[in-house]
């Protein structure tokens, strides 16, 4: 009974944890999910910028319906993703949850110490909704940019009026960039780069709209301007749709564009944009992608082509423009000085590395280097290659470097070193060129290595592969049972020497012929390790592979006819 329980129980922490790791994972999608709508949101709202346009014709102020219901449906579309994001906070952070599980117990907990855990636990909760962003998160869903757009722009009378919701308008712009900057703290160096120059490209994207907007500001402000210096023009709000009366040949006269007139009235840097006739236009792409490139030029060039008129926002228009175009390339800069900085201490900790790694293993590398006669102009490599795997593998002893694991075009050379000349002196080998001989060794020959009276191969044993002999000193014999046990005809092969060429011969008759292990040619010596051994060995499969590969099969004559195809 005791045991089920227990069952039941660790099936239930069981369950319990898998539902924590799932709704762990789940918020780490959605915080992803959340920050590509939050980039998506901050091109969206410069939008909202562009739908005011200009009638030339009777003086005054429209909207681009399609450009207008467009920026609400995609603006409405990211605001669901803030206030989801808000919900999600409240309901499924830990914290927010434990706060949301106080009950009725914690109401007579607050009687019994007087307060004191109210106190407590509110500070708690202030601090958990200051770093959990959801202030930030409530403020940025405000309709602020509908607001100004569809009731105060057209209404506005002034530069007074204007002043409260241009305000709000950047202030909940900021706080959508600092949600993001808050979101991607954590993020790796390299994503960190491509961040910041995502914002420049959105300034630029920031400054182009603004521009737009207050060169229409400025237009309706010399309409006021002209409006108030003379009768015949009622100084109104400038809407399409108020029928107010204007004196259209008073308000071309005093405000001139084409060309300019800067005695009666000078429009600065907005004039390029009047010019341009994009204030009256609906082509949205034509606009956006002017403006686009007026905010990327005078951002890169800090606003040093900006000829400003008097006018004092103007003037702190053109010196924003020039500061932050200088912030973010000390910005970007120090990203690259930080990562240049990063790598090179990075680079300095590796070199480091390979110095101590040199001073402790290099002199054994470098013995098998000298014994094994590599060229002055390969050791270097060589030794770089292995002390960068011995970094990687510390555990790995340096009994040769063919058992290290180096990179395969480090291994080729090798190989090529130690084989090349040991292949051409095998008879059927001498009649291929050099070019097959070396992609013998870089496709086929396997490092091996025997320690002292290890038997390779055994009489009366299959001989399953060839054996290219670089270092040590292997016997091969015979042994006779007639009349007791004994050695006889008894060889040492060193360094440069092989054996097992039968094995190449039966490869080359049976190239087109099913065969298995049980056909493999039967060893007639026993081929035992007087000392350490390194070689490479040539296995039988490997063979038959070659053979098919660089041979053209004659019955007649099977060696007689290489192939370099």
């Amino acid at each position: 009974m005791e045991n089920s329980e227990e069952t039941v129980v660790s099936i239930a922490e069981h369950c319990a944890a898998e539902a924590t790791m799932r709704r762990k994972l789940l918020l780490v999608i959605w915080k992803r999910m959340f920050i590509i709508s939050c980039v998506f949101a901050l091109f969206l709202d410069p939008l909202f910028l562009y739908i005011p346009i200009i009638n030339e014709d009777i003086k005054c102020l429209e909207l681009d319906k399609k450009l207008k219901n467009t920026a609400l449906a995609l603006r409405s579309f990211t605001d669901l993703f803030y206030i989801a994001n808000v919900i999600i906070q409240i309901y499924f952070e830990p914290k927010a949850r434990a706060f949301r599980m106080m009950g009725k117990s914690y109401c007579s907990t607050i009687v019994l110490t007087k307060g004191a855990i109210l106190v407590e636990d509110a500070l708690d909760l202030a601090k958990w909704i200051w770093r959990s962003h959801i202030l930030i998160d409530i403020l940025a869903l405000l309709p602020i940019p509908q607001v100004l757009i569809f009731i105060f722009f057209t209404n506005m009378r002034g530069f007074r009026s204007r002043i409260v919701p241009n305000s709000l308008v950047l202030f909940q712009y900021v706080l959508r960039v600092l949600r993001i900057y808050l979101s991607c703290k954590q993020l790796e160096n390299h994503v960190q780069s491509v961040f910041k120059f995502f914002t420049f490209i959105l300034a630029s994207h920031v400054f182009g709209a603004l521009w737009y907007f207050f060169s229409i500001q400025r237009v309706t402000d010399c309409w006021q301007f002209a409006c108030r210096s003379t009768n015949g023009c009622e100084a109104s709000s400038f809407d399409c749709d108020d029928h107010a009366l204007r004196n259209i040949a008073l308000v071309n006269n005093l405000c001139p564009i084409n060309p300019p007139n800067t005695t009666l009235f000078d429009f600065g840097i907005f004039l390029d944009a009047l010019q341009s006739d994009m204030l009256r236009s609906s082509d949205f792409p034509q606009k956006f992608l002017h403006c686009f490139w007026w905010g990327l030029r005078n951002l890169s060039s800090f606003g040093q082509n900006l000829q400003t008129s008097t006018y004092a926002w103007e003037d702190l228009f053109a010196i924003f423009i020039s500061i932050i175009g200088m912030l973010l390339f000390l910005i970007y800069l120090n990203g690259i000085m930080q990562t240049y900085m990063l790598l090179s201490t990075e680079r300095s900790k590796e070199q480091r590395k390979l110095m101590k790694m040199e001073r402790t293993r290099g002199p054994a590398i470098a013995s098998w280097l000298h014994n094994n006669d590599i060229p002055l102009n390969m050791n270097k490599m060589i030794m770089s290659c292995a002390l960068r795997e011995l970094d990687a593998n510390k555990d790995v002893n340096v009994e040769s470097i063919l058992s290290i694991g180096l990179p395969l075009e480090c291994l080729k050379l090798i190989k090529r070193h130690l084989c090349l000349a040991t292949l051409k002196r095998v008879p059927v080998l001498q009649a291929m060129d050099d070019e097959v001989l070396r992609k013998v060794c870089d496709g086929y020959l396997k490092p091996m290595i025997y320690n002292e009276n290890k038997y390779i191969i055994r009489e009366m044993e299959p001989i399953e592969k060839m054996l290219f002999i670089t270092q040590g000193t292997v016997r091969t014999y015979n042994t006779s049972n007639i009349g007791g046990s004994g050695f006889s005809r008894t060889s040492c092969l060193e360094r440069g020497d092989f054996h097992g060429e039968e094995l190449l011969n039966w490869a080359l008759y049976n190239v087109n012929v099913a065969s298995s292990s049980d056909d493999l040619p039967i060893s007639t010596r026993i081929v035992k390790c007087s000392t350490k051994v390194e070689g490479f060995t040539l296995m039988a499969n490997d063979l038959r592979s070659l053979v098919s590969e660089f041979w053209t099969n004659d019955i007649d004559n099977p060696l007689s006819v290489p192939s370099t195809r």
